[in-house]
């Protein structure tokens, strides 16, 4: 076959383990690809056991626990189904396999979605249910919290209307999947972050448990509220472009009774080793029976 494309151009084979794919361009450029039948799909596994096991390629292997995090998960035939609730905003549960009871909400940053934070959620709490959200506002196709005029000037209304929409999710996430509201932590990184601030300023007690990833203040107006029954872990990079701005929210938050915590790492304003077990520590701390 590789002989008889010749003259369409120069063609590629790849073996993909369970057949083999031949691919080459047509003339009006479009990509094609041949695929063998065999070896088949029951290689590696007998047929009755087809779609038990999640399989993944070799150059994958050091990001397996991330990529599970990630993935969607199904129910097979037979087992109970979890069924998805139609809430205002787009969501994915990560269930694992020994619960604690806890679950932790998660907001990613500029361009993420809703399985973006789960693997960093997955380190920092391996035994807790992950619900990721993804924010309702876009930026040139990519995922927002909310819209800004430019890269220092937000949108205000936005900000309170999201803001606003946000905690009616989370109301009708608890009723609906029967969570714990005592065992909610939320972790925000960056726009998410930021976006979470203004839930805990605008809305108190939606976000009693909080961890801002590189978050600033995003509200121009302090609302007059009283946030003493809410605890917040402040995570900043020593090298962040934006950590000039970080101060303003831990004392905006301190000023309204919170109790927060501020951790600086040497970092920038990507997530480093030192998120996770900063954030693994505060969470074991916030979620003691005694507190």
């Amino acid at each position: 076959m590789r002989l008889s494309l010749k003259d369409y151009g120069p063609t590629e084979v790849h073996d993909r383990k369970y057949f083999v794919s031949l691919y080459v361009r047509d003339p009006a450029g479009i990509l094609m690809e041949f695929a063998t039948d065999g070896p088949g799909m029951t290689i590696d596994e007998a047929p009755v056991e087809l779609g038990r096991t999640l399989f993944l390629p070799p150059h994958d292997a050091n990001r397996a626990e991330d990529l599970r995090a990630m993935l969607p998960q199904f129910a097979l035939p037979g087992e109970e189904r979890f069924p998805a609730r139609d809430l205002p905003f787009i969501h994915r549960f990560n269930r694992p396999q020994n619960p604690d009871g806890a679950t932790l909400v998660l907001l990613h940053g500029t361009g993420g979605n809703e399985a973006d934070m789960m693997p960093i959620a997955r380190r920092i709490a391996p035994n807790s249910t992950l619900l990721g959200v993804r924010g309702r506002a876009t930026e040139e196709g990519t995922n927002r919290w909310f819209r800004r005029f430019d890269a220092t000037t937000l949108d205000q209304q936005d900000i309170h209307s999201e803001a606003e929409a946000f905690a009616a999710f989370v109301e009708g996430a608890v009723a609906s999947y029967g969570l714990d509201p005592d065992k909610l932590v939320f972790l925000g990184y960056s726009n998410g972050a930021n976006m979470l601030a203004a839930v805990i300023q605008l809305h108190p007690g939606v976000a009693r448990r909080a961890i801002l990833l590189r978050g600033i203040q995003p509200l121009e107006k302090r609302p007059d509220v009283d946030l003493s029954d809410t605890s917040i872990l402040v995570l900043t990079g020593r090298d962040d472009a934006f950590a000039r701005n970080a101060p303003a929210l831990a004392d905006a938050l301190m000023a309204q009774g919170a109790r927060v915590d501020s951790l600086e790492l040497s970092a920038n304003h990507g997530l480093v080793a030192e998120d996770v077990t900063g954030s693994t520590e505060w969470i074991r701390r916030n979620l003691s029976p005694d507190r």
